[in-house]
Parts: structure tokens; C-alpha cells; sequence
């Protein structure tokens, strides 16, 4: 089955809102105990380190209008980190690089005002991917229903959610892949969001208990794979590596399997992981060329 369809596609564009040196054993996971996983995952001492992107993206179809996918920072995660993310997540990402344009000035820069975005989707509600919801004041997120339960359960703060970063309920759209999701090529679960094949949400959990993935079909007749975090790179889906961390190994790995699937059966469609450090290079009407 082919990624595209026939109906008219998408334009989209990416931006590099961050950067951050992760850990080689965070991406990749340490062979040995839980201990030796760890030592070798966690950002302390010297370790070798993935230079790893976070991106949002800008969707322009072309009756719906601009629907953006993910979010990039606040201003106050520039100024103050601790603030922003919280202590816990503040020491995680205490290496975090944030691009020179908060996420606001970013989407001004290619003609979005935030005050008019009317739809977003959410991969998944960690915190490096939703400190700037709240500089969209007028949208609805779109994210899964078991997504917005973890965000909001025991622990959520040392699981990488941050409850100040979150809207109100009723400006959430909950899907229930369960109930709703069809097949699609490699899928088990998926949602056509619009009706006309442009733009695919596709339930692939493991990295958290409701991560989602986009299917894209664009305009020039090219498809694109916006994978979020359900693998870190591309070497993650190639090679069924898990990370240090995930919400559940089983899951993930049968995410990666259907997202292995997915590259084979469709060889011509751009995957982009969103913290790959290369898979983003050439993707995007204008993305930038170096990482902040």
C-alpha cells in the first residue's frame, strides 16, 4: 500500500526549536542490568552524546487550513529552564540548546499568527513538546485518550509530563484508537483525521502510553512520516533498539516492528523521528541547516 493518496497534499514546514546532547545510552539502550543502563543513559559525567533535535511542524493543507504538530518553547524555558520544565525535568534536560526565536516568534517568522491556530496535534505530551501551548491561545490539541490520562496520573512530574503546560480539558480532542483506529499498510490502528487521506494520525505507543505518529501526504505527491518519539532515530526503527527509558518495552517494540514495516513497504517516504540528528536535513520548505 502506498503512503499517498490521491487527494490534493500538504504542505509542511519544520522547525528546529531546540537542540539538546542526549546520552548515547539514553538513546540507545546499555546492554547489562538496570543499574548499567542507567550509569550509561543518565546525562552525569562524560559520556559519548547524540546530538539531538526537537522540532515541531507547520501544516498547511489547503482547505483546512494551518494545523501544527507538536510545539516548540515558551519563553520562559529561555529564560528560566527550572521554571519552565519543572526540577525534575529542568536536571533531564539541563544541556537543552533552545533556538534563538521562541516558539510564538518562530510561527510570526513564517506567517502563522498564534492567536489564529485553530488545530494542533500532539504526538504525546512531554514536556520538550508542549511548553509552548500555551502560546496558542485560540486552538484545540488533538492527542489520544490515554495520552491525556498518563499526563494527568500519579507521577506525572518524574514521567516527563508538566501539568502547567497543559490546557483545560475542554479544549482537548481525545481520539480512541481502540474504538475508532482502522488498518493502514503496516498499521494496526490508525485515523484518518480530515476524510481525505492527507493526514493520517497513527497510534504507536511504547515511548508513552498514547504516543501518536502523523502520516503526511504532500503536495508534490511525496509522502512523510512525522514518527515523534515513538523512536529516537532512525537507527532505533532499523535495528528494533529500544531506549534507556520507555512506558513499556512490549509496546515499543511492536511500534517499531509496524514502523520497520512501514520504511520497507514504502522506501520513497521521509521518516523524520523527531530527535533523529540527520532524518530532518532536506525535510520542510525552509528548515534550517545547523541545529541551535
Amino acid at each position: 500500500m502506498t503512503a499517498a493518496g490521491s487527494a490534493p497534499g500538504v504542505g509542511v514546514e519544520l522547525m528546529i526549536t531546540a537542540a539538546v546532547p542526549t546520552p548515547y545510552g539514553y538513546v540507545f539502550r546499555a546492554e547489562g542490568n538496570s543499574l548499567a543502563r542507567w550509569r550509561a543513559g543518565l546525562p552525569i559525567g562524560r559520556h559519548e552524546s547524540v546530538q539531538s533535535p526537537c522540532i515541531a511542524y507547520i501544516v498547511r493543507h489547503p482547505a483546512a487550513g494551518v494545523i501544527l504538530i507538536d510545539t516548540g518553547l515558551h519563553p520562559d524555558a529561555q529564560r528560566d529552564l527550572r521554571r519552565d520544565f519543572g526540577r525534575p525535568m529542568s536536571l533531564l534536560f539541563r544541556s537543552l540548546r533552545p533556538a534563538a526565536n521562541d516558539f510564538s516568534a518562530e510561527l510570526r517568522a513564517r506567517g502563522v499568527q498564534p492567536g489564529q491556530v485553530q488545530s494542533v496535534l500532539m504526538t504525546h505530551l512531554h514536556v520538550d513538546h508542549t511548553s509552548g501551548m500555551r502560546l496558542l491561545p485560540n486552538a484545540t490539541f488533538t492527542c489520544s485518550r490515554p495520552e491525556w490520562s498518563a499526563a494527568h496520573g500519579r507521577a506525572a512530574s518524574a514521567r516527563g509530563y508538566v501539568s502547567h503546560h497543559l490546557p483545560p480539558s475542554e479544549r482537548m480532542d481525545l481520539l480512541d484508537f481502540a474504538r475508532d483506529g482502522e488498518a493502514f499498510g503496516a498499521f494496526t490502528r490508525t485515523i484518518d483525521l480530515l476524510g481525505d487521506g492527507t493526514i493520517r494520525l497513527i497510534s504507536t505507543p511504547g515511548h508513552t502510553a498514547g504516543h501518536l505518529s502523523v502520516l503526511l501526504s504532500l503536495a508534490d505527491g511525496k509522502s512523510m512520516l512525522v514518527v515523534g518519539d515513538a523512536a529516537y532515530t532512525i537507527r532505533n526503527i532499523r535495528e528494533g533498539i529500544l531506549p534507556m527509558l520507555t512506558w513499556d518495552d512490549d509496546a515499543s517494540l511492536r511500534t517499531l516492528a509496524e514502523l520497520r514495516a512501514f520504511r520497507r513497504e514504502n522506501p520513497g517516504t521521509a521518516v523524520v523521528p523527531s530527535h533523529d540528528p540527520d532524518a530532518w536535513r532536506g525535510q520542510g520548505t525552509h528548515p534550517p541547516t545547523e541545529l541551535p
